[in-house]
């Protein structure tokens, strides 16, 4: 999602059910510290996404850009470990790298 604008990562964030339930949350904080009066939910939820949003865009944002170095050396090192199983189950099968017990001479 390197290519995600501003404006498209907020409405993927509005979007995800997680999300809401954070705002919904806040929402109700905002609700709590008004006295419970009614007749406020829309000005609430919207001061609630306005606090939430902005800093889950930024950090979304972020973590986007962050350059990709962590994931392609996880994915090399899954190669590696790939790479190795078989001459491992091979050696395994052979009888190398077993107790001396468990060798068949």
């Amino acid at each position: 999602m390197q290519d995600e604008t501003r404006g498209q990562t907020h409405q993927r964030l509005l979007d995800d059910e997680a999300i809401r339930a954070i705002i919904s949350l806040r929402a109700y904080e905002i609700y709590e510290q008004r006295g419970c009066a009614p007749g406020c939910e829309l000005e609430d939820w919207r001061q609630a996404e306005n606090e939430m949003l902005p800093l889950l865009v930024e950090e979304e944002l972020q973590r986007d850009a962050e350059p990709q170095t962590a994931s392609n050396e996880e994915e090399s090192e899954k190669s590696v470990l790939a790479e190795e199983k078989p001459v491992k189950e091979t050696s395994r099968l052979l009888g190398r790298n077993r107790p001396a017990s468990e060798q068949h001479t």
